[in-house]
């Protein structure tokens, strides 16, 4: 009997239905293993995404469970009272535990040493003394939240520190006063690893399935004869090679027939689970409308089956953040909602498509045959959307801004096109426009801005950073006592750029506090050479708003005049819109630079918003009227009579007012009849490096031709 069952099994494993199934079994397990694996990490990628989204939104509501001013508080070095500490760790805690997060905190750089704002800690923790004081140094394994405060830089990523292993966020931010810090947040990676190893129990478990399912098709279809199973060995081929879209006709009944409607099941399975993960890669998740790699292809398109000119718009939601802010994320997810429903109507005419950009952004695609038409395309668009948007009762009224790429005429791929649509959408941000068409001089002068900025870096390391001096006469005497320092670069390729090209980027690049370090030590040293050989003049130095508000920066001017032997005789000039921005913090930095005999001036006055009682209160020595004032006294009366209320005003202040843009000698009879203390212009001089200012106070100035002070009191 045992030799008839082993004969019989010989037999079935040498026959073609065992051939037959044992080939669909093998076939079987090679599109489980791809599909489980693709599954695998598609499934890991969206925990991984979960997670960083978690990370991300908890991180950014650390600022709003705090008190106000809290962190700027904290980096001013205002100390924070236990009893304040510790339940601002108990509200960052109870909010961790509600998002699923393991700690929040805020950190920040001082003394080139990581240290604690805020810490989260639980009633254990904090009961066994285990969490960041206030102040505390923190240190993890590889310096990455040194490295990320250092270099300004957020990043996602695992951390290893004391407390354990995490997947941690590190948000850089900066304060009111640019000092950078660290919001953080962190998740164990135990519960990382606990939700992975589900993942792949999941995964495993869809295998096992599908497995199952592949073997009772496969000994289904052996069952049938030859030609029934070259046809869907052949189905089963093509099927391989990713024609999921391939079904086979049901002409029975029996085995095969089943067999081939499990095949078409699967078939239909695999199309709609692709269609998803389509669906996921392609749209927008809050508004559903195409992202930007669909809204590229359906720009392809339009290309590939009209080739008729058409516009793509880039549409930005102007400070849509407000609407957040005030109302969340979710009422705001329903007006980009609304908005999405509203340019809906508009199509198909003028809109051909509508995609979501990201954030507050839109994509459109509309006709335009020309320019105009275009243009009153997007103001109908404007009118559309310029309805009020009602959210709890509340009116919300939004604005936009477009940025405009022409097909053919800027770009004929869709990649060209949407990136010019975002350098004109960029444009018209920072000129305030409404609309704003691509123009290629402008990616030119973008390009051209970005490597200015990369060079700026090296103009302070090899001294391509040069001061001139530009004379001023204190009209009284007749005689130069002041000089206004300016500083120009001498670009090794670019020749001379003035200030007023890169100050900005300075300004971008944080390199703008360096620059002034240097003119002052500069201004510094020349004045100690001067001195030396008799000339004694006042230097002005012009310097930024942040800068006098930084105490470090004022700690820095003490520096350098204790180490300055002689007598340093400097005035720093501050904007008067700069000295309107914290005036309690200037004036108690101001009060310190005036005993340390600092002079200081308001420069460009008459441009801000100053107020008489602030003035007052300022430790001040002088105000510099703007040259726009005084050279509009050579054009209308109107603007001699606000010089002359400027001067009044200075005066009735105590303080000495100096007039600069001064070009003709009209200019300098009237300022001096009104009481103006010093002038200061190209009528007088040009700005001059150090060398040939000293030729010309030995030289020039003594031939310096003066106005004649015939009596004009009838005409000021």
């Amino acid at each position: 009997m045992s030799s008839q069952r082993f004969k019989f099994g010989l037999q079935y494993i040498r026959s073609a239905r065992a051939k037959v199934l044992l080939v669909l079994i093998l076939l079987n397990c090679g599109i489980c293993i791809f599909l489980s694996a693709s599954i695998y990490r598609g499934l890991t990628h969206s925990l991984y995404a979960e997670i960083d989204g978690r990370l991300q939104t908890a991180a950014s509501a650390i600022p709003y469970i705090l008190p106000d001013h809290y962190i700027d508080q904290a980096l001013g070095k205002h100390p924070i009272v236990l009893g304040d500490y510790i339940e601002n760790m108990n509200r960052l805690n109870e909010y961790a535990k509600q998002t699923g997060i393991r700690y929040l905190y805020v950190l920040a750089l001082k003394q080139n040493r990581v240290v604690y704002l805020a810490d989260s800690a639980s009633e254990t923790e904090i009961a066994a003394d285990n969490y960041g004081h206030f102040y505390q140094h923190y240190e993890d394994e590889q310096q990455t939240t040194l490295n990320a405060l250092r270099l300004h830089q957020s990043r996602f990523g695992e951390l290893s520190d004391s407390y354990g292993k995490f997947r941690s966020l590190s948000m850089i931010l900066s304060a009111r006063n640019g000092d950078p810090y660290l919001l953080g947040a962190d998740i164990s990676m135990t519960t990382v690893n606990q939700q992975e190893w589900l993942v792949l129990a999941q995964t495993l478990g869809f295998a096992a399935v599908i497995m199952l399912l592949g073997s009772l098709i496969s000994w289904l279809l052996a069952s049938k004869l030859t030609e029934p199973l070259r046809r869907f060995s052949s189905a089963v081929h093509r099927f391989t090679l990713g024609e999921f879209d391939l079904r086979m006709n049901v002409q029975s009944k029996d085995e095969l027939g089943n067999l081939a409607t499990a095949f078409n099941a699967m078939g239909d399975a695999l199309n709609a689970r692709e269609s998803l993960l389509r669906q996921l890669a392609f749209v927008d998740r809050i508004t559903g409308l195409p992202n930007r790699t669909r809204f590229a292809e359906l720009i392809n398109q339009e290309i590939t089956n009209h080739r008729a000119p058409f516009a793509v718009v880039m549409m930005n939601l102007a400070d849509f953040h407000y609407v957040n802010d005030c109302f969340g994320f979710a009422e705001g997810d329903n007006v980009l909602r609304a908005v999405a429903d509203r340019l809906a109507e508009l199509q198909p005419y003028p809109v051909l498509a509508i995609g979501r950009m990201s954030g507050n952004d839109f994509l459109l695609m509309i006709s335009a045959d020309q320019q105009q038409e275009y243009a009153s395309s997007i103001l109908r668009i404007e009118e559309a959307l310029s309805k009020a948007i009602v959210i709890d009762d509340h009116k919300v009224n939004l604005a936009m801004r477009f940025g405009v790429s022409c097909y053919p005429e800027h770009a004929t791929d869709p990649e060209s096109l949407l990136r010019q649509a975002e350098i004109s959408i960029f444009s018209a941000k920072e000129e305030c426009k409404l609309c704003v068409t691509y123009d290629p001089t402008r990616e030119v002068d973008r390009q051209s801005q970005f490597t200015l900025m990369g060079d700026l870096r090296e103009a302070i390391e090899n001294n391509q950073l040069v001061v001139q001096y530009q004379p001023k006469i204190f009209i009284a005497e007749m005689k130069v006592n002041a000089v206004e320092a300016l500083v120009r670069w001498q670009h090794p390729r670019r020749g001379w750029i003035p200030p007023s090209v890169f100050i900005a980027f300075a300004e971008q690049s944080g390199k703008l506090r360096s620059i002034t370090e240097w003119v002052v030590k500069d201004v510094l040293r020349q004045q100690s050479q001067w001195q030396a050989i008799g000339i004694d003049v006042c230097v002005s130095v012009n310097v930024g708003v942040g800068d006098v508000e930084d105490i470090q920066f004022v700690d820095f001017i003490a520096e350098q005049i204790q180490a300055h032997k002689g007598n340093p005789n400097i005035c720093l000039e501050i904007t008067e819109t700069g000295v309107m921005k914290q005036p309690d913090l200037m004036v108690k930095n101001l009060t310190r630079l005036r005993e340390l005999n600092i002079a200081l001036s308001i420069d460009d006055f008459g441009t801000g918003y100053s107020s008489f009682a602030y003035l007052a209160k300022m430790p001040i020595n002088e105000l510099k009227i703007d040259q726009t004032f005084v050279m509009a006294m050579n054009s209308t009366f109107e603007s001699v009579s606000i010089v002359r209320s400027m001067i009044e005003l200075g005066h009735i202040l105590g303080l000495k007012v100096v007039a600069e843009g001064v070009e003709t000698q009209a200019c300098w009879q009237a300022l001096a009849i009104m009481g103006c203390d010093e002038i200061q212009g190209y009528l007088i001089s040009k700005p001059l490096n150090a060398k040939d200012f000293v030729k010309w106070l030995e030289s020039d100035f003594q031939h310096l031709e003066l106005p004649i002070m015939t009596n004009m009191s009838n005409k000021l």
